[in-house]
């Protein structure tokens, strides 16, 4: 049986208390990574314009409405591998 995964990705300063993370920039990468698809790495805007000009790829996925944001916010798919590496779904 093949493992599928969603990953969201931002940055930020979490507040840590036992043993966890907590705060907005554990919030956001929640929401992110609920609006990844099946094999999908998504990153915020804060992660994509800190790579922007390190030679990573990226697709724009549109902006989203997030429960707890005011604003619709970008949500970009990090390109992690080649097309031609890709199994069917």
């Amino acid at each position: 049986m093949p493992l599928h995964v969603k990953i969201g990705i931002n940055a930020g300063e979490p507040i840590a208390e036992n043993n966890d993370l907590f705060g907005t920039p554990v919030q956001m990468a929640a929401r992110v990574m609920a609006y990844a698809g099946q094999n999908q790495i998504a990153v915020s805007k804060l992660v994509f314009d800190l790579c922007t000009g390190k030679g990573l790829k990226f697709r724009d996925l549109g902006a989203a409405e997030f429960k707890g944001f005011a604003e619709k916010m970008p949500v970009y798919e990090a390109q992690w591998r080649d097309e031609s590496e890709m199994l069917p779904e």
